[in-house]
């Protein structure tokens, strides 16, 4: 909770004597505020990389001579050591800004290198050491931003891979998996685990694309991640894993609504046994966690991750299926008073209702009409939810009085 935002509540809850002045100080103590110079500094950092990267790529360096290369290792040298200098006797967040800089020099030119000297690539090597220095550098010094760098590059890696080369990166695929998740697993941080997710998310996109496979393999992807999250019981992994995983699926079923419309799409499409088999296998272990866990009503997830390519009438199916998740999303959500799945449940009925709205009123409609009813439902559903939220909060708070 925002510590100001804190210091507000806790002086209704005093004056309603559900806690004293002192607890409410060592609460607020607990809570720091947060340091705006994190952002500055996130900001020079990004500046002063953008305007190294334009340096290094600029028609000067880019003359064949030695003599530039050497500056750069140079450079990059000075902006490692003086990064180590200030991490370790002044200031971490500014010793890792520097020891960033110092990767970017070394990345740009290790690129630069490469066109000076015209040298042939085949596959994204220069990603792979790219990412082993970078987890290399976290691994030195453990500070957040040298491990969203690693991140960030490794997935670039393999988008790169997959646009160049057309195949998938199996040496940046290790690294992922037995580097990035090994820290993710051990430094149990929120933003690693989101990183994570979203970037495994990327690759598995990746993967369908270069790889030339069916669309619908991203399907047992997103479906691996969910189940992970799901396994994983502490909060630090369960909640990011699964977030990001029904955000994946859910976007990729909204695509798919359209893509199902088209008659040259689906004559493309081909049925293969091995996702069925995949598909069912990683339904059952899915299901028996949720029944193991007294989690039940949580199986309205697999709603989204149906393989209903296969069945007619495909994309009215899926725009149903949209529809029945939010819905009951909404209603478990309020019904146990959880805000996180309210925010879930409303988040994908909006979502829904614009891909309905779009999907039958676009050509049917005159555009201006179009955007002027679809801000009226907006604010209409809008309306709608937010007498549902004041509801729940009455409830709460007379319950909290009683």
């Amino acid at each position: 909770m925002n510590r100001n935002k804190l210091k507000r509540e806790g002086k209704k809850w005093v004056e309603e004597g559900i806690i004293s002045n002192d607890q409410l100080e060592r609460i607020v103590a607990r809570y720091r505020n947060k340091d705006v110079n994190i952002i500055v500094i996130l900001f020079a950092v990004l500046l002063t990389g953008l305007g190294l990267i334009t340096f290094i790529l600029s028609d000067w360096a880019r003359q064949p001579h030695f003599s530039r290369i050497l500056i750069f290792i140079v450079a990059m040298l000075v902006l490692y050591i003086l990064g180590d200098v200030l991490y370790r006797k002044q200031s971490s967040l500014i010793g890792a800004s520097f020891l960033v800089l110092g990767f970017i020099v070394f990345g740009t030119g290790t690129f630069l290198t490469i066109d000076i000297y015209q040298i042939e690539l085949y596959s994204a090597w220069p990603f792979v050491i790219l990412t082993l220095i970078g987890l290399a550098l976290y691994f030195i010094y453990q500070h957040k931003l040298l491990f969203v760098v690693s991140i960030i590059v490794v997935t670039i890696g393999q988008i790169y891979s997959g646009i160049a080369f057309s195949e998938w990166n199996w040496l940046l695929m290790i690294l992922f998996v037995f580097g990035c998740s090994h820290f993710v697993y051990h430094h149990k941080n929120h933003l690693y685990s989101y990183l994570f997710s979203i970037s495994f998310s990327i690759q598995a996109l990746t993967w369908v694309i270069a790889e030339s496979q069916q669309y619908y393999w991203l399907i047992l992807c997103f479906f691996f991640l969910y189940i992970i999250g799901d396994a994983l019981k502490e909060q630090v992994f369960h909640l990011p894993m699964k977030y990001v995983a029904l955000l994946s699926i859910f976007l990729f079923s909204m695509y798919q609504t359209f893509l199902l419309q088209e008659d040259y799409f689906m004559k493309d499409i081909e049925f293969q046994i091995g996702f069925m088999i995949a598909w069912i296998i990683f339904f059952f272990i899915a299901s028996m966690m949720k029944v193991k866990s007294e989690r039940k009503w949580e199986m309205i997830d697999f709603l989204l991750f149906l393989p209903i390519v296969f069945l007619p009438f495909a994309y009215l199916i899926g725009l149903v299926l949209l529809f029945v998740f939010s819905l009951v999303w909404l209603f478990m959500a309020y019904r146990e008073e959880n805000q996180e799945g309210i925010l879930i449940g409303t988040i994908s009925f909006l979502l829904s209702t614009i891909t309905v709205y779009i999907q039958f009123a676009w050509d049917a409609m005159n555009k201006s009409l179009f955007f002027l009813i679809g801000g009226l439902l907006l604010f209409v559903i809008s309306y709608i939810l937010e007498r549902k939220r004041r509801k729940l909060e009455r409830n709460t708070e007379g319950r909290g009085i009683e």
